[in-house]
């Protein structure tokens, strides 16, 4: 009660205090006299009282404690920047296994293919969409490379054991010899076209002849007629039984391959 006043009030909500005196102090905030105060706190006590729980401060739910490798860096000690700092996973000198192995996300999916043709292991997200964390995850799993063109990845890459690289170059041939000159790739005459561009799948090592490629095709493949006067070689994908052959196509493929990965005829 505020002002100044003193009056008469019934508290009929207890039945052990009658009447209690409301007198108003020079600060405007009512007192309560009497026995009345002292039988309230004791019958209320425990209903007033905040547990250790409710002392401490409520967090969300929705917000889940990030995951972070063991070996990897923390997010306050990587540079967010877009130049490599290796070494790549694959490094023996880290323990790893000499095979250069990349992920690339859905902005650069035409890098994959280049990467394949040129016998470099090169994955591609199973989703269209997929979220950074899958990407990173998948990263780190594999033990592969993320390329992508997203700078906002950059800030994750912490995630994935400082496994990111962002792509300066827009064209797919400048992708892949600016790919090739970061991580010092080797690639001989014998990789070009040895895995799967569809599929990233490896090529079985002995070449088909035409009719084992005619039966490889049955219901899953057709080859043109005008091939069959022509001695060709034929490859088989091992994952997806894709056939390959060396058509126009081929022998194009190759002689640019040559050349953006300075290998001499």
């Amino acid at each position: 009660m505020e002002g100044k006043c003193s009056s008469t009030t019934e508290l009929t909500s207890d039945r052990h205090c009658s009447s209690v005196v409301i007198e108003c102090s020079s600060s405007g905030y009512g007192i309560c006299s009497g026995s009345c105060l002292m039988s309230i706190v004791t019958k209320y006590s425990e209903k007033i009282i905040l547990t250790e729980s409710d002392a401490k401060p409520r967090t969300s739910r929705r917000k889940e404690k990030l995951k972070i490798p063991a070996n990897a860096k923390r997010k306050d000690n990587v540079d967010c920047s877009s130049e490599w700092q290796g070494p790549p996973p694959w490094d023996p000198s880290i323990g790893g296994d000499g095979y250069p192995k990349f992920l690339c996300d859905v902005m650069i999916e035409g890098l994959a293919k280049h990467l394949r043709c040129v016998g470099i292991d090169a994955a591609i997200p199973s989703s269209k969409k997929p979220e950074p964390r899958d990407l990173l995850n998948q990263t780190y799993k594999e033990g592969r490379i993320l390329l992508t063109r997203d700078a906002k990845l950059l800030k994750y890459q912490y995630l994935a054991g400082n496994q990111v690289y962002r792509v300066k170059s827009l064209l797919k041939h400048d992708q892949l010899a600016e790919v090739i000159n970061i991580f010092q790739l080797k690639i001989s005459e014998d990789q070009l076209m040895s895995r799967c561009t569809k599929c990233n799948g490896s090529f079985i090592q002995k070449p088909l002849t035409l009719e084992e490629a005619v039966e490889a095709s049955k219901g899953f493949q057709i080859i043109p007629t005008c091939l069959f006067n022509r001695n060709l070689e034929f490859w088989k994908c091992t994952d997806c039984n894709q056939l390959y052959w060396e058509g126009t196509q081929y022998h194009n493929a190759v002689q640019r391959f040559l050349s953006v990965c300075n290998i001499s005829d």
